[in-house]
């Protein structure tokens, strides 16, 4: 595989970024006739990045994978959503509603919905108690809150309460997750246990993983959404039941256990080589496991503190396949999520967003010297002065296609409540 990091110049804030995710555009009016029907090659190469920050703002962006010059954009492509009181912690989009949700470190919960070109806020959720995780189910229809006190909730997308449950345990419950048949849910604890419930809030196991490190975080290799209505007849789906996923469980020390069940008693463990917590999603297409951190060589030139940056992606069997140094230094990996159709990897890093180009292919020589050229230019317009073919300066005119579309940085400008 490769990748190259973007040169952007729209995806600068101006505060630091907490979290990140990213969903595809679907038509802005529906045919009322036969309504929308999922074109993957299509319907993922634009989309909506979601950003949280430490100003309580939720940027929404206009995002597109296309080169060419002349893309159909929105009539707007930049919100910056307002309501929140203190830094916003968590954003995760819901792809099936079209529906976003983010979290506060108060514990306020929003849930975002567009109508008529305006986002506003459908539901509100308070409990006034941190919330350490939220998970949409894979259909879109339920949601999973995770409290600090133990208190875990599930809930409908119109904002109904399925169960609610107080886990009475030593630890500290850091993130929660749906099996891909949305039929159980796992926790993970500072402990690092493995608790188990099933669809309705009964309790089916609890797996002690690691005795001495917590679990940060948890990832399913499959598909973050289930888009289409015809999975169950599609050759490839029709299995589903009996394909094996691995759940990549994150340990606090930069450690990464690939579990083929939640009671897998022989685990792949992967070293890292990275500072916890990580930064870590699998791809869509389920291949690949990207993981972000800093590097535990870190050094410190007086008071500045320096931070080597790493992504890096293993297999399902853990195995390492390509790794790539982040470029900034000033601040640590915050979030990372995947969009495109795994054509980009978001990265954020402080107050600036990093795009990765990633092909599952190896580079080929043209590329590689493409990108060189690139790189040895400050701007597309230098491109005509080169001697070189017109087809030629056209594929590295290309790389200077931005991601991000829009002018405004992440959280800068005034917007809807």
């Amino acid at each position: 595989m490769h990748l190259h990091f973007e040169r952007t110049i729209n995806a600068k804030s101006d505060c630091s970024i907490l979290s990140l995710t990213w969903m595809g555009k679907v038509p802005d009016e529906l045919p009322e006739d036969e309504g929308w029907k999922l074109n993957r090659t299509n319907y993922y190469q634009e989309g909506w990045l979601a950003t949280g920050n430490v100003r309580g703002i939720v940027g929404v962006t206009f995002t597109t994978s296309h080169c060419k010059k002349n893309v159909e954009f929105p009539l707007r492509t930049n919100y910056n959503l307002r309501g929140h009181r203190s830094e916003v912690i968590l954003v995760k989009w819901n792809e099936p509603y079209q529906k976003l949700a983010s979290c506060d470190s108060s514990g306020i919960i929003f849930v975002w919905i567009k109508y008529e070109g305006r986002w506003s806020i459908e539901l509100i959720n308070d409990r006034n108690t941190p919330v350490t995780h939220f998970s949409w189910s894979h259909d879109g229809r339920m949601a999973l809150i995770c409290y600090q006190d133990g208190f875990v909730l599930v809930g409908s997308v119109a904002g109904q309460r399925y169960w609610s449950s107080m886990l009475n345990l030593e630890a500290t419950i850091t993130c929660g997750i749906w099996t891909p048949d949305d039929q159980q849910v796992y926790f993970g604890t500072t402990s690092g246990q493995i608790i188990v419930m099933d669809v309705h809030g009964a309790m089916v196991s609890q797996v002690q993983l690691s005795s001495e490190v917590g679990i940060t975080s948890m990832a399913w290799s499959c598909e973050k959404f289930k888009m289409e209505e015809g999975d169950d007849n599609d050759p490839g789906v029709a299995n589903a039941g009996e394909r094996k996923f691995v759940l990549a469980v994150c340990l606090q020390n930069g450690f990464i256990f690939l579990l083929k069940t939640f009671d897998d008693v022989s685990p792949i463990q992967i070293d890292t080589g990275m500072q916890g917590p990580l930064c870590m999603e699998w791809s869509n297409s389920r291949e690949l496991l990207a993981v972000a951190g800093v590097a535990f060589d870190n050094k410190s030139a007086g008071v500045q503190v320096e931070y080597t940056n790493l992504l890096k992606f293993y297999n399902e069997k853990g195995v390492l396949l390509y790794s790539a140094c982040v470029p900034f230094t000033q601040a640590p990996v915050s979030a990372l999520t995947w969009g495109h159709n795994d054509k980009r990897l978001f990265l954020a890093t402080g107050t600036q967003i990093h795009i990765a180009w990633v092909s599952r292919r190896i580079a080929t020589l043209q590329l590689l010297c493409r990108l060189r050229i690139h790189d040895s230019i400050q701007q597309e317009s230098q491109l005509p002065a080169l001697p070189l073919p017109a087809r030629i300066r056209n594929l590295i005119g290309n790389l200077f296609a931005q991601t991000i579309r829009d002018g405004g940085g992440r959280g800068s400008n005034p917007d809807q409540v």
